[in-house]
Formats: structure tokens, C-alpha cells, sequence
């Protein structure tokens, strides 16, 4: 599937090639959220790219860190902010 995507209020223009059926599951979550196709893939990359969304606390006394679905499990992170709240 080509898709063309465009960052609103620019004139520049990107062209993806995407495997057919990510294609089609990305245009129904897309009309699920009301969204366009282009606003749900940018969001979607821009989430990508910024990283880990992390959120911290802390239960019975000891560090819980919760990460976003599917965000990938990087140990040095993990003990960087275990450091960086004294565990």
C-alpha cells in the first residue's frame, strides 16, 4: 500500500510504502478514532520516535515503573531511573 502523508500547514509530502494489510489496520484504527489516515500515522510516528513513556511510583516501599503497551524494556533505562530515585 502506498500512503501519502502530509504535515498540516506544510507543503512538503512524504510518501511510505507500507505492507498492504498495516495499511488497512491502520486506516480502521484510524476511522475507530475518528481520525484521517495521515493525522493517526503522525501521531502514531511521533509517538515512535519521542520514546518511552515512563511513569513512576512506588508500592509497599519499592520502585514500580510502568511503561506504555508495547514500549520495549531497555535495562539501562530501568537503572537509570532507579538511580535517579535513589534505588
Amino acid at each position: 500500500m502506498e500512503a501519502e502523508a502530509s504535515i498540516e500547514g506544510r507543503q512538503n509530502m512524504t510518501t511510505l510504502m507500507i505492507d498492504d494489510e498495516l495499511g488497512q489496520q491502520a486506516s480502521r484504527a484510524a476511522a475507530a478514532q475518528g481520525k484521517t489516515l495521515d493525522e493517526f500515522v503522525g501521531e502514531v510516528l511521533r509517538q515512535a520516535v519521542s520514546g518511552p513513556t515512563v511513569d513512576r511510583t512506588t508500592r509497599n516501599g519499592l520502585p514500580v515503573i510502568q511503561l506504555m503497551p508495547a514500549t520495549p524494556i531497555d535495562p539501562l533505562l530501568i537503572q537509570s531511573l532507579l538511580e535517579e530515585d535513589g534505588f
